[in-house]
């Protein structure tokens, strides 16, 4: 992997996976005790008005959702080991509008970089982060402001995997990206098959079930059915992700499908908010909760 380029957030990377965490759990492959993080997925600035409907350079509205979110987890007690932004950080592609595009990525690197130092940041890239069709200035422009595209860590005996799901919906001009992650999510998943392994992604494997046909926001299907044999076949025992606006399980065999609604902008019938997960020795339970509903604590 290059060195990065220092940014103004410490930004987790493949490269300082040893960082994820807090204490005895940073790092750590073997069980310790139970401990949780928080997801939340499509901050998206830019995307909940239409530029006909607002100055295109505004998204206060977003801002204001993370500001406020951010400020809720950093007073959890305990805080959690990190978080997790699962894609679409910002709404304008980098391929569209460059100006807007650089000025959402300040927006949210100032906004995110209120984090506690104690709770690490988890980075995922989604389409519009990229771009539909993602190409090599994209990817490296992506990796420039916010660390690898695909990694993994440890923490507390699990396992984690980042992926970039867009290598998977539409890699015509990055095939060569698409086959070194390919290969990377190979031999980890061989080495550790077996282990509690957890995938996050933006782009959920299907939406209610596999028989469905492919739309724009989803995966192909035969793309979708052989990566999760390939999932399953390890042990992975949860994938989430965001893209859709809304919340939503779904199982695949013994591998639970999760997507976690908007930050920014609903779609569906339920608020902006976030989803903590609690990680037991045997047991993984997660619990999305409304804005204005995130506790100010969490009980194992």
């Amino acid at each position: 992997m290059t060195e990065s380029v220092k940014q103004t957030i410490k930004w987790k990377r493949h490269e300082v996976e040893e960082e994820i965490g807090l204490d005895q759990f940073k790092n750590n492959q073997l069980w310790t005790d139970n401990f949780y993080f928080v997801i939340v997925a499509d901050c998206q600035f830019g995307f909940i008005k239409p530029p006909s409907e607002r100055d295109p350079k505004d998204w206060k509205v977003e801002m204001d959702k993370a500001i406020f979110a951010i400020d809720k987890i950093n007073n959890l007690s305990p805080r959690p080991q990190f978080l997790v932004v699962c894609g679409d950080l910002v709404n304008e592609m980098p391929c569209n509008e460059a100006v807007v595009n650089e000025l959402q990525v300040n927006d949210f690197k100032k906004v995110f970089s209120n984090l506690h130092p104690s709770i690490s940041l988890i980075c995922v890239c989604g389409n519009h982060d990229i771009g539909d069709t993602p190409d090599e200035n994209s990817i490296k422009k992506y990796r420039d402001n916010f660390g690898q595209d695909y990694f993994s860590f440890w923490c507390g005996g699990v396992l984690f995997l980042v992926l970039n799901s867009q290598y998977y919906k539409n890699n015509s001009n990055v095939e060569k990206f698409a086959a070194e992650q390919d290969q990377w999510l190979t031999e980890i998943l061989s080495k550790h098959e077996g282990q509690r392994i957890i995938v996050f992604q933006h782009i959920p494997w299907f939406l209610s079930k596999m028989e469905e046909e492919i739309s724009k926001y989803s995966i192909e299907k035969n793309v979708s059915h052989k990566m999760l044999e390939k999932l399953c076949k390890a042990g992975v025992s949860h994938v989430f992700s965001g893209h859709l606006h809304i919340n939503s399980t779904e199982f695949y065999k013994n591998l639970e499908i999760v997507t976690t609604c908007a930050l920014g902008a609903p779609l569906g019938e339920d608020p902006s908010g976030l989803r903590i997960v609690k990680m037991y020795e045997n047991n993984v339970i997660h619990t999305y909760y409304p804005l204005e509903q995130i506790p100010s604590s969490i009980k194992n």
